[in-house]
């Protein structure tokens, strides 16, 4: 069956393979490649050669191809008709040359050069991504494009040619003319006799390719070749996929071919579809992106270990040597942190750390969801050895650099073992400790891998969630929501437990403490005075003003929580502004106390200073949340948003359009 596919899917899976496995495709290109140029196909210039033998004849023939054959008894062939219209080599040479050489006016209106197509390609032999390309066309604008990208590529066009070709791996680029170049008229075939059959040189080399190499199709009808038809369909594998790159309906003959070989078809031009691929490889070799089959198959593989009986060795060697990959990783040991520019700026450096960091951070995730204690150890070290940073003069965010994968790693334990209701292994990931980036001593994770604060701008967060949340949907199986429930309620706790850490916390705490009494006592005044039936007015002032005491209090810890700019929803409840995930977490540690299981698992030492802790961050993100929803307003002002998501300052109905 075939199938037809037009999308960056498509394109990026044959990128992936381009990158994977460089050298492994070959390309198949027809006349359609070369039209573009304003180059003539081999049949127009036959036509044209054979109409100016019947002008020289006398003849005004309608159809030249015809005449010809009525009158010599034979087909047209070139070298034939060059020896009836030009008698020496040079005379034939520079016949021919005009048909593919570029005149003055031709440079200048920009014809017979290299399209798009061919400077795409070339882009892809510089790379190492292609480096076999059979063409029938009897045009060099391959051979020159290759040139401008300094390399000098083996031409073959004729069978004495292939004679003594080196193997092709071996070859930094080859091109063969299977139909002949037009600098040896002798080598050019275009009649039905002539493609009915190859020479046996000629075909023993195009079937080694075929049996060798992935083939990427393109300019080509198939309609009048069949003695290649003939080759594919005998000798191409079925372990590579055949890709056909053709911009309008593909002739009968091509797509019985396409079928036979369970070929996909990519409706485009040359031009698009090798400029889009070329563009793809580059930016996966920029980013040493690995295809996402890659992570989809590493979390299955660790789903399906996991669930056995036995210890998962070969999940743990994995683990191990994708560690090892990461820590090994060029950004990660730079010669020179001064500056960005030779390594190609920050932001392809950080690209390609992000995406270097996905596998690892898969894993992680998969096994703090479904793993055990056991497990546990695999990893959590490495919680500590990516938040490190370099010691020395340099760029900031280069010397940091590697807290970019450690950020990833850090929030896919986090976010997983919340979603698992893993608390103890919560409790050991938010109490872990790293070296502190300036002095020598150790730092709460919590803080050290803060993702607005390891990122250094304000998109940290929205950057890492955009990132991190659909891998994480993908490797957990949960689904959208429960991964945004466990997110937000993994960075609240996260800036609870930063928050319970700092110095000035016991201090607040201990005020919060007493305005809580002083407000429960006042409340308990005003309720007994009430069921007296007495004047109650100066037991309401002291109550309201024991709440805004407290409230103080509270503020007052809500102070130095640290919020930078989280993946936590703010919604207004009228007059205030809070975070419903921290509020509902809040309430439950306060009716549960001690029996929550945040509370049995250790994650904070007495459930007073967890709730404080999380009710003090709702305060902190509920200010921040109303003064951002106040910087949206135009200069003439407007409604604040009922809701605000903090990391990107939208709302939920923003971020359910479409984009």
């Amino acid at each position: 069956m075939t199938q037809s596919i037009r999308d960056e899917d498509a394109l990026l899976t044959l990128a992936f393979s381009l990158r994977a496995t460089p050298g492994a495709y070959a390309l198949l290109l027809g006349a359609g490649v070369s039209a573009p140029s304003g180059i003539p196909t081999a049949w127009g210039v036959l036509t044209d050669l054979t109409s100016r033998v019947a002008e020289l004849s006398g003849a005004d023939a309608s159809d030249p191809v015809v005449w010809y054959e009525e009158q010599f008894k034979q087909a047209p062939r070139y070298e034939t008709l060059l020896e009836r219209l030009a008698p020496t080599q040079l005379e034939r040479q520079r016949l021919l040359r005009a048909y593919f050489e570029p005149t003055s006016e031709d440079v200048e209106a920009g014809r017979k050069a290299p399209t798009a197509a061919h400077l795409a390609i070339a882009r892809m032999v510089r790379t190492g991504a292609v480096r076999v390309i059979v063409t029938m066309n009897f045009d060099r604008l391959m051979e020159t494009a290759i040139r401008a990208e300094g390399i000098e590529p083996t031409v073959v066009a004729t069978p004495a040619e292939v004679e003594g070709l080196a193997p092709l791996h071996t070859l930094d680029c080859c091109i063969v003319h299977l139909h002949g170049d037009y600098l040896n008229p002798t080598s050019m075939l275009n009649t039905t006799a002539e493609l009915n059959a190859y020479q046996p040189e000629t075909e023993r080399l195009l079937q080694r390719i075929l049996e060798n190499y992935g083939l990427i199709i393109a300019g080509w009808s198939s309609t009048y070749d069949p003695a290649l038809r003939d080759a594919i369909s005998r000798h191409y594998p079925s372990r590579f996929t055949l890709t056909w790159i053709e911009p309008g309906q593909p002739t009968q003959e091509a797509t019985e071919l396409r079928i036979r070989k369970s070929g996909l078809l990519l409706p485009a031009t040359a031009d698009t579809a090798f400029g889009e691929l070329a563009d793809a490889v580059d930016a996966l070799t920029a980013r040493n992106s690995r295809h996402p089959m890659t992570v989809a198959v590493a979390v299955e593989t660790a789903k399906r270990e996991l669930a056995g009986r036995q210890v998962a060795i070969g999940l743990h060697d994995r683990l191990n040597r994708e560690f090892s990959r990461l820590h090994d990783l060029p950004d990660f040991r730079l010669p020179d942190y001064q500056s960005d520019t030779a390594y190609g700026g920050y932001a392809a450096i950080l690209g390609r750390v992000e995406e270097a960091s996905k596998l690892c951070s898969a894993l992680v995730a998969t096994l703090a969801y479904w793993g055990s204690p056991t497990t546990d150890e695999w990893w959590l070290n490495e919680l500590t050895r990516f938040s490190t940073t370099v010691r020395g003069n340099g760029l900031t965010a280069l010397l940091s650099i590697k807290r970019i994968a450690g950020t990833f790693l850090y929030y896919a334990a986090g976010i997983a073992a919340v979603a698992a209701q893993r608390y103890d292994l919560l409790a050991r990931v938010l109490k872990a400790q790293g070296p502190h980036r300036y002095r020598y001593e150790q730092e709460p994770l919590v803080e050290a891998l803060d993702a607005d604060r390891v990122y250094t701008s304000e998109i940290g967060s929205a950057r890492l969630h955009t990132l991190l949340c659909p891998l994480l949907v993908e490797a957990l199986a949960l689904g959208e929501e429960p991964i945004e429930d466990a997110w937000q309620t993994f960075e609240v706790l996260r800036l609870a437990s930063a928050l319970i850490s700092h110095p000035g916390f016991e201090a607040r705490l201990s005020r919060l403490k007493e305005t809580t009494a002083a407000s429960a006592a006042a409340q308990a005044k005003f309720e007994a005075a009430e069921q007296n039936g007495a004047d109650t007015t100066a037991e309401r002032d002291e109550m309201r003003e024991a709440e805004e005491d407290k409230g103080r209090a509270l503020g007052s810890l809500a102070n130095i929580a640290g919020l930078r700019r989280p993946h936590i929803l703010i919604v207004d409840h009228m007059p205030l502004h809070r975070s419903p995930v921290a509020e509902g977490l809040a309430r439950d540690i306060a009716a549960e106390t001690d029996a929550h299981p945040l509370i049995a698992a250790k994650v904070a030492r007495d459930p007073t200073a967890l709730q404080a802790a999380v009710e003090a961050v709702s305060v902190a993100g509920g200010r921040l949340g109303e003064d951002l929803g106040w910087s949206r307003l135009p200069s003439g002002g407007g409604i604040l948003p009922n809701d605000i998501w903090l990391d990107t300052a939208k709302t939920l109905e923003e971020l359910a359009m479409p984009q």
